[in-house]
């Protein structure tokens, strides 16, 4: 990208008012407005020039001050089942992820919204980078709109659930979704679009009052406080109780179910006693526990063997809430969240900064 290109003002992930705002030097009104902002996120347009609608004098304009997005091609790689790893290269040297996975009736994409991630679970491949910023608006949504252009297919389900905290990054995260929901935007249903969070308490608690449409996912891990302190730091600052009473309060605010997402590791949180807790704490939530096999970063932990297992799932047989055992994909192109980075850029770790935490 030329000097000139990097001083162009990028206009993916502004809302149609941001957007309307920054091109009123150009006397442009909320119509026209409305239909840039569609070809920036709806149509799929590459350049200017495919924006029709428009007159040839305002394209040239726009070509001449504006840039679609930052983000740039570094890395692709392609699993034998399908799934499709992206590593974004940003403006200021820093890379994200994100995965496409395609199925026979949805594509999902899981995306970054953090470079790196100031949490430090000790399994996640992600935390052994540390924090080094949050992305912009139009850093997380041009990730759908990329891998979009470069697969030819409509994303159906977007899932926040690569690089980074979404909660610890709040506004964009939120700006963003409600860029991808807007059926201006990319049209994606809001119920198919999740943000995870490990529990930022807080910010669970303002997700339900604000009402927003999106599902909420809760990185759980394990249903014993002292089990989930030692493999995720945050519970000392929001404890299971603390976090299980959000739940609960978003739960009921917006009538709506929690997921639970919990990886399964060898020894760690697998065991009957482990289902027995995951029933006594989730039974009496409107949830659903999605079952996560460990995608091996090379970090200390194993996978849960199949026979180990039995017990653990003999325990959740009884579960008054459903589980599910998701399917691992793109274990031969390191799709776990961060192994491509680490693989491809050791030195990101020492380049770790420290966080406020919760921040906005």
């Amino acid at each position: 990208m030329t000097m000139a290109q990097q001083e162009k003002t990028p206009l993916i992930g502004l809302t149609i008012e941001q957007l309307l705002e920054e091109l009123k030097p150009m006397g442009v009104k909320k119509f026209r407005a409305t239909q840039i902002y569609q070809w920036l996120h709806h149509h799929k347009a590459h350049t200017f020039d495919e924006m029709t609608n428009l007159s040839k004098e305002m394209r040239a304009e726009l070509d001449a001050r504006y840039r679609f997005g930052t983000l740039k091609l570094a890395t692709r790689q392609e699993s034998t089942d399908g799934t499709r790893k992206y590593l974004w290269a940003l403006e200021d040297g820093k890379q994200i992820e994100s995965v496409f996975i395609p199925e026979e009736t949805r594509n999902t994409i899981c995306i970054s919204s953090q470079v790196g991630c100031a949490l430090g679970c000790t399994f996640c491949a992600t935390a052994q980078m540390g924090f080094l910023r949050n992305l912009t608006a139009g850093e997380i949504v041009e990730q759908v709109v990329k891998v979009q252009q470069d697969n030819d297919a409509r994303i159906t389900n977007v899932v926040f659930m690569g690089m980074g905290e979404p909660f610890l990054n709040y506004s964009r995260v939120i700006q963003a979704a409600n860029i991808m929901s807007d059926p201006h935007g990319l049209a994606i249903a809001a119920k198919k679009i999740t943000i995870s969070t490990v529990g930022i308490v807080p910010r669970i608690r303002q997700y339900a009052d604000e009402e927003h449409k999106f599902s909420l996912a809760i990185s759980l891990h394990s249903a014993i406080q002292d089990k989930r302190l030692e493999i995720m730091p945050v519970a000392e600052k929001f404890s299971l109780d603390e976090l299980m009473d959000s739940a609960h309060y978003y739960s009921k605010k917006l009538n709506k179910r929690v997921f639970f997402e919990y990886v399964l590791l060898e020894g760690i949180n697998d065991r009957a006693e482990h289902g027995k807790a995951l029933k006594s704490l989730l039974g009496q939530l409107k949830c659903k526990l999605n079952l996560i096999p460990y995608n091996n970063t090379g970090i200390g932990y194993k996978a849960s063997g199949d026979k180990s297992l039995e017990p653990f799932l003999s325990e959740l047989a009884t579960a008054p809430f459903m589980v599910t055992f998701r399917k691992n994909r793109g274990t031969d192109i390191a799709a776990a969240c961060g192994q491509l980075f680490i693989e491809s850029d050791e030195k990101a770790r020492s380049m770790a900064l420290p966080q406020p935490h919760p921040a906005d």
